[in-house]
């Protein structure tokens, strides 16, 4: 099946943790980084998500926030670090392709967004990626 998302990574699920109604799903990137995703109990079941099982975290790179200070706290739980890679510059939207230990987390933002940030290839940057925003799908 081919997919729209941009952003399709490959995790092994670290911690599952079933609540009344949603689970939290944590799952450990290649490089160590751990995201963590909010689902439906019942789509925890149905998918059968245990700990160490592979998944694949997906989710749209207009979910992604690109912020390039780090003393902001914020509620949202997934702040992964990385650096910009690559920048494709287009006529009112901009990918940013962020390198996050060798996973590449692609984010849509606006190019009034990359020159108020001055984003640059090279800059350490923190992709924010809300829990509620990933799904979580199984082979």
């Amino acid at each position: 099946m081919s997919l729209s998302a941009r952003n399709q990574l490959n995790v092994e699920i670290s911690e599952v943790r079933t609540g009344a109604v949603n689970s939290l799903i944590a799952g450990k990137l290649a490089g160590g980084e751990v995201l963590k995703a909010t689902i439906t109990v019942d789509s925890e079941k149905a998918l059968d998500l245990k700990v160490g099982k592979k998944a694949i975290f997906l989710f749209k790179a207009s979910s992604v926030i690109v912020s390039k200070d780090d003393s902001i706290k914020l509620s949202a739980t997934n702040q992964i670090k990385g650096v910009v890679s690559e920048i494709k510059d287009g006529a009112v939207n901009a990918e940013v392709i962020i390198d996050a230990n060798g996973s590449k987390i692609s984010a849509i933002i606006t190019r009034e967004s990359v020159q108020n940030l001055a984003l640059k290839v090279g800059d350490k940057v923190t992709a924010i990626i809300k829990a509620t925003q990933i799904i979580v799908g199984v082979k």
